[in-house]
């Protein structure tokens, strides 16, 4: 029965894949579920918009560039050997995982859809894994106002991120890898950590760090109170630093480095790359700068809150401990490396780890513990949030993602975005 059950919800989705992701959403706790929605990120990825109609091939976001490469690939008789020796030269490091697989499918044709399906897939699964991984941990109890911040989790990093592959594709593999670890010990999939920076290089340090206290935590008990609150104090700290030396990181960082990473950090940690996200940020929407602050210090605040919580109820929550550790630990950092440019990307990597462990404690403590009644006080206030994040995912899809499957994808090339036929509506 349960087998039929996979292979029709399976149909649905190929046939219907909106149908099928609204389903799998609302069916969350069946087993087909989580499948049925990497299904839909495939298709999702299929249909992606990396040029809008009235926009050219290549400007924007960065998807748009990766289908420029691809079609230079399929135009051009340059084999895999002499590809990566001239990105090592023009690049300078190792992050190759969007480069093969631009590579490998420009063999093929030069349709950058075919891309995208591919870099969903990838990505969908890990995607997949790690938010199901965290709904399969909560109680059977209905979500009530959680709702808000499971909606968020989905939110952190979504399958619109394929714009950005390389990061992205990136954070869902390193949490991938460490997740399992935190939650219940388990170290079969921590070797993934030694793959990620090849996908993206900057996450060759988060990869050291998720090695080492991997490594530390087997031979110590870092969920100690002692090393608990030296943590927490850490990460206090780190939330007032305004200001970083960006030379002497970049040279610290160098030194560190392998010699193929060096140009890329010094490309990274220039002033002048500052200055110019600094402009960007200042040209965003009220509404975008307001939510982005509103989900950092909610974070931050409830994250904090955790370390008395967990005390008045260690004895329940003792597994929790080397989560929040290894949180506290990479929030810190995060706090650090969002002074530099692009490293405010870090803060996404956390939110990852600090929206399942707010959802953990609040749902294994008395209704009338004191943390219970600071969620929900905030819940209310990232509802703006949780708004402005789901209005971003309508700038990447047309109205293929509702009345198209994976056979009209094959025909039926939409490239105008239903933000735009919105705002074409109601103007």
């Amino acid at each position: 029965m349960q087998r039929r059950d996979n292979n029709s919800y399976f149909i649905i989705t190929l046939l219907l894949p909106f149908v099928g992701l609204i389903y799998a959403l609302s069916r969350w706790r069946e087993p087909w579920a989580k499948n049925a929605f990497w299904w839909a990120c495939i298709y999702l990825g299929a249909i992606f918009i990396f040029c809008p109609v009235g926009t050219v091939l290549g400007t924007g976001g960065d998807g748009g560039r990766y289908v420029l490469e691809l079609m230079a690939y399929h135009n051009s008789q340059t084999d895999l050997i002499s590809m990566i020796s001239y990105e090592r030269q023009i690049g300078g490091s190792l992050d190759y995982y969007q480069l093969l697989v631009t590579f490998i499918i420009s063999r093929f044709t030069d349709n950058g859809h075919v891309l995208f399906a591919v870099f969903a897939f990838v990505f969908g699964f890990f995607y997949s894994r790690n938010i199901w991984y965290v709904l399969e941990r909560l109680p059977y109890k209905k979500l009530g106002n959680l709702a808000i911040l499971v909606s968020l989790f989905f939110l952190v990093c979504p399958i619109t991120q394929i714009n950005g592959v390389r990061m992205w594709t990136a954070l869902h593999v390193y949490v991938y890898a460490m997740m399992p670890y935190l939650f219940e010990k388990d170290k079969s999939k921590v070797w993934f950590l030694v793959l990620v920076p090849f996908i993206h290089f900057s996450y060759l340090y988060v990869s050291i760090i998720g090695l080492v206290y991997v490594l530390l935590s087997v031979k110590y008990k870092v969920g100690n109170g002692f090393v608990l609150r030296l943590l927490w104090m850490f990460f206090i700290i780190t939330m007032f630093i305004n200001s970083i030396n960006l030379d002497a990181v970049s040279s610290v960082m160098e030194e560190m480095a392998p010699d193929s990473y060096q140009n890329r950090i010094g490309m990274y940690l220039d002033d002048e790359v500052l200055d110019s996200n600094k402009e960007v940020a200042s040209q965003a929407n009220w509404y975008i700068t307001l939510s982005g602050l509103i989900k950092t210090w909610s974070y931050n605040i409830l994250l904090i809150l955790i370390l008395p919580c967990l005390r008045r109820n260690i004895q329940k929550n003792s597994y929790l401990t080397n989560i929040y550790a290894f949180t506290l630990l990479l929030g810190g950092i995060a706090n650090i490396m969002a002074l530099v440019p692009s490293g405010g990307r870090f803060q996404t990597l956390t939110a990852m780890f600090k929206i399942p462990l707010i959802l953990l404690v609040v749902m294994s403590i008395p209704k009338s513990d004191r943390f219970r009644t600071a969620v929900n006080i905030s819940l209310p206030v990232l509802l703006l949030p949780l708004v402005v994040d789901f209005r971003r995912l309508l700038d990447f899809y047309g109205i293929s993602l509702l009345l198209g499957n994976f056979i009209t994808v094959l025909f039926w090339d939409d490239n105008f975005p239903i933000i735009d036929f919105i705002k074409m509506i109601i103007s």
